[in-house]
């Protein structure tokens, strides 16, 4: 016996009430599930990390999970991003194509698993931020005085501020009785908008709850905890208690989304009940689309990277990061 789950058209951060509406069918299912794409024509990152962080809850269950309807096309690129691995196909297998190295492009799903993993998973996400666009070439010879590049110089301060994201969420999603939580990340460059997507969702306790005592949490709603915690530091995690000895700064989320902002994108982030949206949407999620922990979307205009003054938007006071910034 199995439930069928139908997939909306978009599976994307534009829709994100939607997303997180089918996610939670999937967290909530006691049986084996058919996951019915027939209407499904588009899923960008934010919808990819929401759709890998529930399936590997229902394997976890043990939990059979079949897809049937899915086209090519969607079929194709969600199967190079990773999506699929331990779900069946039914009669809609994707075309396999020949897999080259996209780093400068997109990050497939990837589940971070340790503060270990962070590092090098913000290295992949930077690196497909900057990408290849006019004026710099990421094979250059360094500069003999600094022995820096122009794409190291890019590339360091995005990396120090996903760095600290990717441990937040992290370290946050673990408190309380959610000791087992993961963060999924995946990126992609949309060569048409020039437009670099980034999803980066947990399964954890959610920002109420782990700002739960926070005095800066006036009132105890889901979309007043996304708010505080896009507060420069507050999620800082010495202040609650979680590594005395972190280096952490607390200003990841606050950072990228200042990076985000100066090249012309935007964010959409997800808590409990609760959405907040950059260009103005924010509120409640429709009836029935709750997610237990914290989902992030971030858009960046590439082409406007090299413009951007990254030391006027990293607040970096106290302690000594992982990366050795360097602006000049």
């Amino acid at each position: 016996m199995a439930i069928t789950i139908i997939l909306p058209k978009y599976f994307s951060a534009t829709s994100a009430g939607n997303a997180v509406r089918v996610c939670k069918k999937i967290l909530d299912a006691e049986e084996d599930i058919t996951l019915d794409a027939s209407n499904l024509v588009y899923a960008d990152p934010l919808g990819i990390t929401l759709l890998g962080a529930a399936l590997h809850d229902a394997f976890s269950w043990n939990l059979r999970v079949r897809i049937s309807g899915l086209g090519e096309d969607v079929g194709g690129y969600l199967q190079r991003m990773d999506v699929f691995h331990g779900v069946d196909f039914v009669k809609c297998e994707p075309v396999k194509k020949r897999r080259r190295n996209r780093g400068d492009s997109l990050v497939e799903l990837t589940r971070v698993d340790e503060v270990s993993d962070v590092d090098e998973t913000a290295h992949r996400l930077a690196v497909a931020i900057v990408g290849r666009f006019p004026g710099i070439d990421p094979d250059e010879p360094p500069d003999e005085m600094s022995g820096y590049t122009v794409f190291d110089r890019l590339v360091e301060p995005i990396q120090y501020s996903l760095c600290e994201l990717l441990e937040n969420a992290l370290t946050h999603a673990r408190r309380g009785s959610h000791g087992s939580a993961f963060v999924w990340v995946a990126g992609q460059y949309y060569r048409s908008s020039k437009i670099v997507r980034l999803g980066v969702t947990d399964n954890g306790c959610g920002f109420l709850a782990s700002l739960k005592g926070h005095p800066e949490l006036r009132r105890k709603r889901h979309l007043d905890a996304i708010l505080t915690a896009l507060k420069p530091r507050v999620s800082c995690n010495r202040d609650l208690g979680i590594h005395d000895d972190s280096v952490n700064q607390g200003v990841g989320l606050t950072t990228v989304m200042r990076i985000a902002k100066h090249t012309g994108g935007r964010a959409v982030i997800l808590s409990g009940n609760a959405l907040h949206d950059t260009d103005g949407r924010s509120g409640s999620t429709p009836a029935g689309s709750i997610w237990q922990g914290v989902a992030v979307a971030l858009e960046f205009r590439r082409d406007q990277l090299a413009r951007t003054n990254f030391r006027e938007l990293l607040p970096l006071v106290e302690g000594i990061p992982r990366i050795p910034l360097r602006f000049e």
